[in-house]
């Protein structure tokens, strides 16, 4: 049985990688495991206590359980404060990048890193969508798009978004070895003469051998700056905080016609109805060879509200993460630093001008009518120049090569780690989910 205070591994974090390392570290008898979360933590599934908005899959639910932000308008700053994270928040979208995506160093590359990715998606029990689940409004864009299309694999399971908590903590709960600590705010890491003895939180000292940060790539960056690791900090000079990158994009909707309307929901009767189904993934003009760096996502939402999103998926720009002050319960100064590059604003007005001429066609045109926002007369590059957001996907603010080795251990320190989002020195050319939860399964090898 694990003491109450203190562990061999603290994991710090119960997000979509923090609940699986938690959940493979446990696995070793021998090893007592803490797992810090600064939201609630609702049991077992099977315990029937988990809001109906987390359990279903079918939209994002970003109306509760979330962190606060600097700017409440910012909806890119969104980050979910419960077991689980984000994976308890996101569309349930599983898609690998591309090979050179995960070129990140002499450790790593596609052909190490593979394995776990297939781990990854086996344990969240990912699967592709059936033909008859797409809605009239996704299946057209599918059909629209033909080869560039992807039906999204997904972990849903039975009607629920299958997200970390319940992939890797649920198997683990009746393990004496893992104590789960909900609605427990982490300060700062204990440091001292490059080790971490442990952290403080909720005003109580837990110690550790090992000390693993997975609070995201918000969270971790706050987590270190406040224990004294960054740009100017007193115990070491790291990096911490810069490079934050997230896909970048805008979006569209349209007004939709009685035909839509009509079989949307003849589709809900039979099938309900999914925010997200599907992606067009496309290469710009200025792509490196074998990477997709376009997203057209089209969503539906209640009404029903027809829309679609367009994405840059290799962004140039970069941002920051930075405190607003001591106390973790402040909120964090996140610079997205969207199209700081103007390299961007090329690559998304390409990518919104590419959504314009697939809502154009015959698969689509049954479906939409006039387009609502912006506006036909709207060029894309000032759409893209007014509107700009994120996709949820934000990484990098304590990479692997400036602020973490190769098997994320913090520079300088002899035990302690990151491993989340945060980690990944370049974003995917894809949603960040799976990768993030793989990175997670391959460093509980190392720890």
């Amino acid at each position: 049985m694990a003491s109450p205070d203190r562990f061999d591994v603290l994991v710090l974090g119960g997000g979509a990688a923090g609940c699986a390392l938690a959940g493979r570290l446990s696995e070793d008898p021998d090893r007592t495991v803490g797992l810090v979360e600064a939201g609630p933590d609702y049991g077992h599934l099977s315990e029937g206590r988990w809001p109906a908005d987390i359990l279903d899959p079918r939209w994002l639910a970003l109306e509760s359980h979330l962190w606060e932000r600097a700017d409440e308008e910012d909806r890119s700053q969104s980050r979910a404060r419960i077991l689980g994270g984000c994976s308890a928040h996101n569309a349930c979208v599983l898609l690998e990048g591309a090979p050179s995506d995960y070129d990140w160093s002499a450790e790593w590359s596609y052909e190490a890193f593979a394995p776990y990715l297939r781990r990854a998606n086996e344990t969240l029990r990912g699967h592709v969508l059936a033909d008859e689940e797409l809605t009239p409004w996704h299946r057209a864009f599918r059909d629209a798009g033909g080869a560039e299309s992807i039906v999204h694999p997904v972990n849903i399971v039975d009607g629920v978004r299958w997200h970390t908590g319940f992939a890797y903590v649920d198997p683990a709960r009746a393990r004496g070895n893992l104590t789960v600590l909900g609605d427990t705010l982490v300060d700062r890491v204990l440091v001292d003469d490059g080790r971490a003895l442990g952290a403080v939180a909720n005003g109580r000292e837990l110690s550790a051998d090992v000390v693993v940060v997975s609070a995201g790539a918000y969270g971790s960056p706050g987590i270190l700056l406040r224990s004294g690791i960054g740009p100017d900090g007193e115990v070491a000079e790291l990096p911490v905080g810069e490079g934050l990158v997230d896909h970048v994009g805008t979006g569209a909707a349209w007004e939709p016609t009685e035909r839509l309307l009509a079989e949307t929901a003849a589709h809900e009767a039979e099938h309900g109805l999914y925010m997200g189904q599907v992606t067009i993934a496309a290469v710009s003009r200025s792509s490196r060879p074998g990477v997709r760096d376009l997203f057209v996502f089209p969503a539906l939402d209640v009404g029903p509200e027809i829309s679609g999103a367009a994405f840059a998926m290799k962004p140039r720009s970069r941002g920051s993460v930075r405190l607003n002050g001591p106390e973790p319960e402040t909120p964090l100064a996140i610079d997205h630093g969207f199209l700081r590059d103007e390299h961007d604003v090329e690559v998304v007005a390409e990518a919104f001008e590419r959504l314009r001429e697939l809502v154009g066609r015959p698969e689509v045109q049954p479906y939409r009518g006039a387009e609502l926002r912006p506006g036909r007369e709207v060029r894309a590059e000032d759409h893209v120049r007014a509107s700009a957001r994120g996709f949820f996907h934000p990484v990098g603010t304590c990479a692997i090569g400036s602020v973490v080795d190769e098997r994320c251990r913090v520079l300088g320190f002899e035990n302690l780690y990151v491993v989340d989002a945060s980690a990944i020195p370049e974003i995917p050319s894809a949603n960040t989910n799976l990768t993030t939860v793989a990175l997670a399964e391959r460093a509980a090898g190392w720890l």
